[in-house]
């Protein structure tokens, strides 16, 4: 099946090694429309073709695919099943790798998917493929945030709010408030995290309302304001009572609520607490679930650090190293940095060796 006159201008930029930035230089189209053209959103015209033909040397391919009628993508559940699993593996992979390992992967699957539905000549297809493209944006957008690059995660967030729409899924636009209150929160602004996970508790569904609490009891937790950090971890139960199975956020936890109160409480200074709920809740996390066990890990070792126990913190991080190597996540290297500069105050000689491994992972590269 020949490919359509977007995807060959993609293929063949990619080939010729040339940015967006600098092919928009050469054809004298802005980067913004030059994307569109790439996504399938513009079709194409004979002048656009020979502009491209001259700076990508196509040997006459570009025209003749310009020249061809749009080709719609035939109804096949068969499509829509494929790129569900292939969701479920990407997720799987996203557990256990680097997101350095996932991203190449995953966001031209976006790029695919959005295309796709554009494309489709049944509208019950188009749907399915939005809400597929809508999906593969909010985890592209979760491992831009692990990978380091706010501004990544921001757009693919943004993607993922628009084809849910198309789609007919407006919770996903209220749970794009979650996340970036989720962004707001590993920035260490305690407003903008309350305002945003506020906004996002407007929603009519009850499991984006829990979800909205929880990062709203993080918010005032890292204020340190406990009596409205409570009411809202209070508050998160009961709309996840009400929603049931169906859950945003993580799905590696089995008490979402639990942990997020732990979180909470040693940003309160109530470390014991925190500690003990960790104790708890870290050996219901699967096996496979690396990422999350790594991030919630370092967690219950500062906690247990801040309660006094830094020989049994260091254990725990020890413990966790390798983990921490193999999963390369930024918010995890943030909990990490925490520990590095407590055992930096602390100067213990139990912990000497331990703090030069954690420099190792924090500075390599």
């Amino acid at each position: 099946m020949s490919p359509t006159f977007a995807q060959e201008v993609r293929r063949l930029r990619t080939e010729r090694g040339l940015s967006l930035t600098r092919l928009a230089e050469q054809v004298r189209y802005s980067k913004g429309y030059l994307s569109k053209i790439e996504n399938g959103q513009v079709r194409p015209t004979a002048k656009m073709a020979r502009v491209f033909e001259d700076v990508l040397r196509a040997d006459g391919r570009l025209m003749a695919l310009a020249d061809a009628p749009a080709r719609p993508i035939q109804s096949d559940d068969t499509v829509l099943m494929t790129f569900d699993v292939m969701f479920g593996n990407f997720r799987m992979l996203g557990h256990r790798s680097a997101p350095s390992a996932v991203l190449p992967s995953l966001r031209p699957q976006v790029d695919t998917l959005s295309t796709m539905a554009r494309s489709a000549d049944d509208p019950v297809l188009s749907q399915g493929l939005w809400l597929l493209a809508a999906r593969y944006a909010e985890y592209a957008g979760w491992m831009e945030q692990e990978n380091g690059d706010e501004a990544a995660a921001a757009e693919f967030t943004r993607r993922a709010v628009q084809y849910a729409a198309k789609g007919g899924d407006r919770e996903l636009e209220a749970f794009a408030q979650v996340r970036s209150a989720e962004f707001a929160l590993y920035r260490g602004d305690a407003r903008a995290t309350v305002e945003r996970a506020r906004k996002a508790g407007r929603s009519r569904s009850p499991s984006v309302q829990a979800a909205a609490a929880l990062r709203e009891a993080q918010g005032y937790a890292l204020a340190g304001a406990g009596k409205l950090c409570e009411e809202a971890l209070e508050r998160a139960l009961l709309l996840q009572q009400r929603a049931g199975d169906v859950r945003y956020g993580s799905t590696s936890l089995d008490d979402q609520v639990a942990i997020t109160t732990a979180w909470s409480f040693h940003d309160l200074g109530r470390h014991a607490e925190a500690a003990a709920i960790l104790d708890l809740q870290l050996p219901l996390i699967a096996p496979a679930a690396l990422r999350a066990r790594t991030r919630f890990g370092l967690r219950r070792a500062l906690a247990h650090a801040a309660a006094g126990d830094l020989e049994h913190a260091c254990e725990l991080v020890a413990g966790l190293l390798d983990d921490v190597r193999q999963v390369q996540s930024a918010t995890v290297h943030i909990d990490l940095t925490a520990f590095s500069n407590l055992l930096t105050r602390s100067r213990p000689a139990v912990g000497r060796e331990l703090a030069g491994e954690i420099s190792e992972i924090l500075f390599a590269g």
